[in-house]
């Protein structure tokens, strides 16, 4: 994360403290304008990566087999591969749902065999409400530096570089 900071503020880092802020702070009120239109582009509540998902998984659960085996367990035949589905647990032996948290290819099989809605049960972190609420809050605009009250207060210098003890590095020519 460190690395992607410094390359997304890599014109502002050689400037003072205020400047640098100043621009990290235009650069997040413009992120988190962008990141709320994008939300607004949604087709429905769900977002466009989980949908993606459930579109390949629903390609995936054509060719796959139901066999019945209680109200909330099922066995379903994907190849020479079977899958076995919980429902109380949202869970399944391959393990995708419960690591995605979106419904795999055997339980999408078995949601269609039952008439149940897949939307349902894509998790929380995936709807729209929730994507909303990370983006809820705005930041305020200010004016710019130049009408900013002036402070009687010293300006704030850097630090003075010190020479390390030791003897220094030289540079290396690598040759031809």
């Amino acid at each position: 994360m460190c690395e992607i900071f410094n390359s997304w503020i890599l014109v502002a880092r050689h400037k003072s403290i205020i400047t640098i802020l100043e621009e990290i702070r235009i650069k997040c009120m413009e992120k988190m304008n962008s990141m709320r239109e994008f939300s607004g582009k949604w087709i429905g509540h769900i977002s466009p990566m989980a949908m993606k998902i459930l579109g390949e998984n629903a390609q995936r659960a054509a060719k796959c087999k139901v066999k019945f085996n209680g109200e909330t367990g099922y066995e379903i035949q994907d190849g020479p591969y079977k899958h076995v589905i919980d429902f109380r647990r949202c869970s399944c032996t391959c393990r995708s749902w419960q690591l995605k948290v979106i419904p795999c290819a055997h339980a999408i099989t078995t949601m269609h065999y039952k008439n149940y809605e897949v939307g349902p049960y894509v998790d929380h972190w995936y709807r729209k409400d929730t994507y909303l609420k990370a983006y809820i809050r705005f930041i305020q605009p200010l004016t710019c530096m130049n009408l900013w009250p002036k402070s009687t207060l010293p300006a704030i210098e850097p630090p003075v570089i010190t020479a390390m003890p030791g003897r220094p590095k030289k540079k290396k020519e690598k040759s031809c």
